[in-house]
């Protein structure tokens, strides 16, 4: 008896230990920066499991309108009017993402019959063809886009993972649910942009202006001092557990650099992160054929940085072999990084 009274008071507690903190909507993640967030793992629908029923774009699909799966909730409010887009990266290659935008009324509470569906994305293909379907992989908001919502499957030409970005207003709230309609587990990465501004996100004061001089009577100038010469910059060692190994030097005149990103052979699953010296600046981006761009600053107090290009995920074969172009507003240099289990290359970038 003593046995059985011990078995169902633990019972409850072994139920919620593989219950998402976030997998219902009045337990969402609360954001107020737009930056890159990380959902380690996702597992289950939460407590109330019947939140995303009949969801126009999913009706098709084999779950008939259900859009709640393995869910994941993000909440924000916007601070300053504009537009906002975001980018949802499986960590697993063959996981189908699925997402929905929701308006939230003003009281910012999840009061469903007053939660305008925004966006509503579904698309989605097997397993098998993950890596080239055009309805699996990244997916999210994006500029260029006009689609508000995407049936589920990919049947219809130009079906695709992304839809056209918010234009938001400030004092407006939203939430947005994330599935993965693929397995329990594997979690995702998601980066916010666009030029909206959440609560917590940084504006950009303009330069002051600087008073000009007074004229003055023509004079000898005053020497000036030498400037000291920056010390040389040592090359990161180890970059996660991998050996780094310094090949080409890139000159460049800015520091604001653009980095492209591309499989110089096929696609087949590769993930990357992009380290700038022993700092990571792009996290898991898949390799595609198309190039992917980023733009990097190159902060002051040295003159020589080292890009390495590391392998979070080798798909279908390794080692990961990524073209890398670098643009410093002025010129273009292209050149390979191959990231291995064992060790990763890295291209020096000296300022001039």
């Amino acid at each position: 008896m003593t046995q059985k009274l011990l078995f169902l008071c633990l019972l409850p507690l072994a139920t919620g230990l593989h219950a998402q903190s976030h997998a219902d909507c009045d337990k969402a993640m609360d954001i107020c920066k737009k930056q890159s967030y990380t959902i380690d793992k996702t597992g289950g629908e939460g407590a109330n499991k019947r939140e995303a029923d009949f969801m126009a774009c999913f009706m098709n699909g084999e779950n008939n309108g259900q859009a709640e799966e393995n869910s994941t909730w993000i909440k924000f409010e916007i601070e300053k009017s504009g537009t906002l887009t975001f980018t949802i990266t499986p960590h697993r290659v063959d996981d189908d993402i699925d997402f929905v935008v929701y308006k939230l009324p003003a009281d910012g509470k999840c009061r469903f019959e007053a939660m305008p569906v925004i966006r509503c994305m579904a698309a989605g293909d097997a397993g098998m063809n993950a890596i080239t379907s055009s309805c699996m992989g990244e997916t999210g908001l994006r500029e260029g886009e006009l689609d508000t919502s995407e049936d589920a499957g990919c049947s219809d030409n130009g079906d695709n993972t992304w839809l056209a970005p918010l234009r938001v207003v400030a004092g407006e709230k939203y939430m947005l649910l994330i599935s993965n309609v693929s397995s329990a587990g594997p979690g995702f990465n998601i980066r916010f942009g666009g030029s909206a501004k959440l609560p917590c996100d940084e504006e950009k004061q303009p330069e002051p202006v600087k008073p000009k001089p007074p004229a003055s009577s023509p004079s000898k100038p005053t020497p000036k001092p030498p400037v000291a010469a920056a010390p040389p910059t040592s090359a990161p060692a180890v970059i996660g557990g991998r050996k780094v190994e310094v090949g080409e030097t890139l000159n460049v005149k800015s520091r604001k650099i653009k980095v492209r990103i591309w499989d110089s052979q096929v696609e087949d699953g590769d993930i990357v992160s992009i380290f700038l010296d022993e700092k990571k600046v792009v996290d898991r981006v898949y390799l595609r054929l198309k190039p992917q761009e980023f733009e990097i600053t190159l902060p002051p107090g040295k003159k020589e940085y080292y890009l390495t290009v590391y392998a979070d995920d080798f798909g279908k074969a390794e080692p990961n072999t990524a073209k890398v172009l670098i643009y410093d507003g002025e010129r273009e240099q292209t050149i390979d990084l191959v990231a291995g289990r064992s060790k990763q290359e890295s291209v020096k970038i000296s300022v001039q």
